[in-house]
């Protein structure tokens, strides 16, 4: 009896035993446990930690990318055609740079790319602008000589106006003028006698005496002195249509009733002309205009009965 609870004894002493131990390696195995999972949660936050840090470094890399690139881009849109040869390189480099960003690349060597790309960048922005400056200076230039083209185009245009004007002045001042017209009709008689009549069924003849002023500034020479009288229908008294019996003033044909050539020496020149009727006048107003081949002398009338 006693032998059975000594072994029964002996049996709770192996069994408390063993429970001890296997408390003892559950309490290790948490231990380990509690470690392992405090460790692996430090390391995943470290991990986490790291990648925030590489992503924001990437945005900062991208954000300056793109800060380069924009300030290239506004520099190109004005200077595209200055240029063409540099955007290769500085878009090979942008998309290299783009490239690394994305794989997440050595900062590093992702920083002296962006370092190496800005200096390109910045250099040429520098040509453009010594460019632009020599431009914008040549532009102001450019228009200061149109504005003095203009000032002498205005001179230029403006003496010609007064020349022209000065011309004209001379011209006209240069201008045959008749005075003093005597306009009459007459009948001839007897032994060549002439008596004036106003009858139109008695005149023969009209004649128109003036005098040629006195110019001194009209260039002397031999002058044509031509007269046009219009009957009361309009016609004028003519002996043909040929043009012998024609002169050409101002571009216009016209018809003369007489020609009187003379010389004229800037002194004041006396002269008369006169129609010898072909049919009897009408009754009425004729109108008479007298000319040489450059001016129109002067005009006057004659009433017939």
């Amino acid at each position: 009896m006693e032998t059975k609870q000594n072994e029964q004894h002996s049996n709770v002493k192996r069994n408390e035993r063993i429970y001890r131990v296997s408390i003892l390696i559950l309490g290790i195995m948490v231990v380990g446990f509690a470690i392992l999972w405090f460790t692996s949660r430090q390391s995943l936050q470290e991990m986490t930690t790291e990648r925030e840090v590489a992503e924001q470094l990437n945005r900062e890399l991208q954000h300056e990318l793109d800060s380069v690139l924009d300030e290239y881009y506004m520099v190109k849109l004005e200077y595209d055609s200055i240029l063409v040869e540099q955007d290769s390189i500085i878009q090979a480099n942008a998309q290299e740079i783009q490239r690394l960003i994305a794989r997440q690349a050595d900062y590093n060597r992702i920083r002296r790319q962006l370092n190496m790309l800005r200096e390109i960048t910045q250099n040429y922005v520098h040509e453009i602008d010594s460019l632009y400056t020599e431009n914008r200076v040549l532009k102001a230039e450019n228009i200061q000589m149109r504005e003095e083209i203009q000032q002498v185009q205005r001179r230029t245009t403006q003496l010609t106006q007064d020349k022209q004007v000065l011309e004209s002045k001379v011209e006209e001042a240069a201008t045959l003028r008749a005075l003093q017209f005597e306009p009459v009709s007459f009948r001839i008689r007897g032994r060549d006698r002439e008596d004036e009549t106003d009858r139109a069924h008695r005149a023969e003849q009209i004649r128109v005496c003036f005098t040629i002023a006195e110019n001194p500034i009209t260039p002397p020479g031999v002058y044509n002195a031509y007269m046009r009288i219009a009957g009361p229908s309009g016609n004028i008294l003519r002996l043909s249509d040929d043009f012998s019996h024609a002169f050409v003033y101002q571009g216009d044909t016209l018809q003369f009733s007489a020609k009187e050539s003379f010389r004229y020496d800037n002194a004041a020149k006396d002269l008369c002309l006169t129609w010898q009727r072909i049919e009897e006048f009408d009754p009425g107003v004729y109108s008479i205009s007298l000319y040489t081949d450059e001016y129109r002398l002067g005009e006057t009338a004659l009433q017939l009965r």
